[in-house]
């Protein structure tokens, strides 16, 4: 699974990429059957899986993703690049390997797409020196939160807000416990089915506990839970989350509306609570992720762009690149225009490719 490499060997090419670690690429294939692949290669290393379809996660859909932007698409058949959750691709270990890792990933997709999904744009420039000229569309906003300084930095009005979401999330009688997830499991079903439900998502406490379940025992004691409660009752809200050697990965929230009292729950379960945390075990982030940008910018977090990438020698995508550069430069500018995000933007990040962002 690991190119030959012992799971140690390739988490030293990990590092801080927690998503790209052996222990989740294990979880991403007890998850989502079979085990996937790994090119590794003149010591850089990427991990993939081949699709006969479609993924099975829509957000991995790169047909869905590109025709809902209006773009073309390869078809659904071919190389997913990068783990097949957790909305972080990159190459890993040596930059200079990074050419020949893409020339095997062409080899290996024989003619099929081969799509980088999630992709920072750190790992875009260094597909950009290896020779890929299709243009990188953008998906996501990525929400990264520095700990030093914290909330020190922030505006005197934000750091008022801080202080105040602080004291009336106490004076409702909440306490927040850090505890393994394999510890509590059973009691958080029914605030993630809810969650989810919210937005849509068709499901229940049953399904989603068979998934908080996968975390427990596949990710073991790696899988953490901040657990939100009122005087000892049983759980209102909770946030899963990983931490890695430099970061908290925040993964999965949820929250038993009826039961809130509307003392700023999700700032102090998901925020609050992970940027103590992260200040007491020394960490330099928490990775908030790909949703809420706008809730997560007032606490401080900085924007980044990830992109959809393909790798192919001949993507459908380069015939579109005026297109492409459209969508871009919309996507930009709606965060950069928006009061509550626009000084968030990591504004580097966001036009270093090609001028993709206009």
């Amino acid at each position: 699974m690991f190119g030959g490499l012992t799971p140690a060997a390739w988490d030293a090419l990990a590092g801080p990429r927690f998503y790209s670690t052996s222990a989740w690429l294990r979880f991403c294939a007890a998850e989502y059957g079979g085990c996937g692949d790994t090119v590794v290669r003149d010591g850089a290393a990427v991990p993939y899986v081949e699709l006969d379809g479609p993924p099975a996660r829509g957000p991995y859909r790169w047909g869905e993703l590109l025709a809902a932007r209006g773009l073309p698409a390869p078809p659904p058949r071919g190389l997913l690049v990068g783990p097949r959750e957790g909305y972080q691709t990159h190459f890993l270990g040596e930059p200079g390997g990074v050419p020949g890792v893409i020339a095997e990933l062409r080899e290996r997709a024989a003619g099929r797409p081969c799509l980088a999904l999630y992709v920072p744009t750190s790992e875009v420039e260094l597909a950009r020196r290896a020779g890929v000229r299709a243009p990188a569309v953008v998906l996501e906003a990525d929400a990264w939160i520095a700990v030093d300084g914290w909330p020190g930095y922030l505006s005197r009005k934000k750091r008022y807000m801080v202080r105040s979401d602080r004291r009336a999330f106490a004076e409702a009688g909440y306490t927040v416990k850090h505890l393994p997830l394999a510890e509590c499991v059973g009691s958080l079903a029914v605030p993630a089915a809810k969650t989810l439900a919210k937005y849509g998502i068709d499901t229940d406490p049953e399904a989603e506990l068979v998934a908080l379940n996968s975390h427990a025992e596949h990710m073991g004691e790696a899988a953490r839970v901040a657990v939100c409660s009122r005087d000892g009752g049983e759980p209102v809200a909770f946030c899963l989350y990983y931490v890695g050697t430099d970061a908290i990965f925040l993964r999965w929230a949820g929250f038993d509306y009826d039961r809130l009292s509307g003392a700023h729950e999700y700032a102090n379960v998901v925020l609050v609570s992970q940027l103590d945390l992260a200040a007491e075990l020394g960490l330099r982030w928490v990775h908030a992720g790909v949703q809420a940008p706008a809730a997560k910018a007032l606490y401080g977090a900085r924007l980044r762009p990830l992109w959809l990438l393909d790798l192919s020698s001949d993507s459908v995508l380069a015939a579109a690149a005026e297109q492409v550069r459209r969508h871009n430069a919309q996507f930009c500018r709606r965060l950069r225009e928006d009061p509550r995000t626009g000084g968030a933007l990591d504004l580097e990040t966001w036009g270093s490719i090609d001028e993709e962002t206009g």
